[in-house]
């Protein structure tokens, strides 16, 4: 009966000990880590073209007779063409684009300046703030075309060269399709009016929206 006891007790222990070196080897393996599902950018790299339009507002300056400085205002409309490079959440690029335009102002003695065409090359910067959603900015040399006329009939015409600088959102709609609204501000230099006898220095600001399909 001794040895049956002992053979019992050590069966016993034998069972124990083995439910204890299981349940440490259950222990010792640690649970899986979780890791979050990775941040699926939209490619917004490559080459795109679209339209755009909207209205915008001039600041004209004259030196020989002040009188004639205008606040001039009116719409444009014209089309854009770039390329962009994406790094992660970053977007750079350059577009150029054209606006036919009629930013004018009549004074009280028929004294007329309009705005007829504005064009930009520019570099741009972006941040991918949600998968679909771009902010960025944008600089670069700006160019306008501007008719000075009085009584209906032109009297004089300027080029002007300058600077472009503004901000803009691109959201995708659908497919290749791309959503914008921008602001740009354009500052010129002084240009020499012959004809008119004087020297005209313009600023220009734009709100315009657009669509562009992206290739």
């Amino acid at each position: 009966m001794g040895t049956k006891f002992w053979s019992g007790v050590g069966v016993l222990a034998s069972v124990v000990a083995g439910l204890g070196a299981a349940s440490a080897a259950d222990m010792a393996v640690k649970a899986p880590v979780y890791k979050a599902p990775p941040v699926i950018l939209s490619d917004w790299a490559g080459f795109y073209i679209g339209l755009n339009g909207g209205g915008g507002w001039g600041d004209d300056k004259f030196d020989v007779v002040p009188a004639h400085n205008l606040t001039t205002s009116g719409g444009l409309f014209g089309g854009h063409a770039g390329y962009n490079w994406q790094f992660g959440s970053i977007v750079a690029g350059v577009e150029g684009d054209f606006d036919g335009a009629d930013i004018s102002k009549t004074d009280p003695f028929g004294f007329k300046q309009k705005t007829n065409e504005l064009a930009s090359a520019r570099a741009r910067l972006g941040y991918v703030m949600v998968p679909n959603l771009l902010a960025y900015g944008t600089a670069g040399a700006g160019w306008g075309h501007s008719e000075i006329s009085f009584a209906g009939a032109t009297v004089d015409t300027a080029d002007q060269v300058g600077w472009v600088a503004g901000v803009g959102l691109e959201y995708k709609l659908w497919g290749p399709l791309i959503a914008r609204a921008e602001y740009l501000h354009y500052g010129f230099g002084k240009e020499t009016l012959p004809n008119v006898g004087d020297t005209l220095k313009e600023s220009v600001d734009v709100v315009r929206g657009g669509l562009s399909y992206k290739f």
